[in-house]
């Protein structure tokens, strides 16, 4: 995966788990995987809750690409 689609993927992803979705399908190829996300941060100021998401987010990528 290329550093702009690991970009737009975390940044979908952090959108899904601040819309409390359950899961994101990642497409890879011609492959699709479904990934269950973590619940979303409900307390702080809106930019700790996207940071929250957007750091989960490169977690859980970081995670499948090993």
């Amino acid at each position: 995966m290329t550093l702009e689609e690991t970009n737009n993927h975390t940044s979908e992803m952090a959108n899904a788990i601040q819309r409390h979705q359950e899961f994101y399908t990642l497409k890879v190829g011609d492959k699709a995987y479904s990934i269950m996300l973590p619940t979303p941060q409900v307390a702080g100021t809106m930019t700790q809750q996207r940071s929250y998401a957007t750091s989960k987010a490169q977690e859980i990528l970081n995670h499948l690409s090993k």
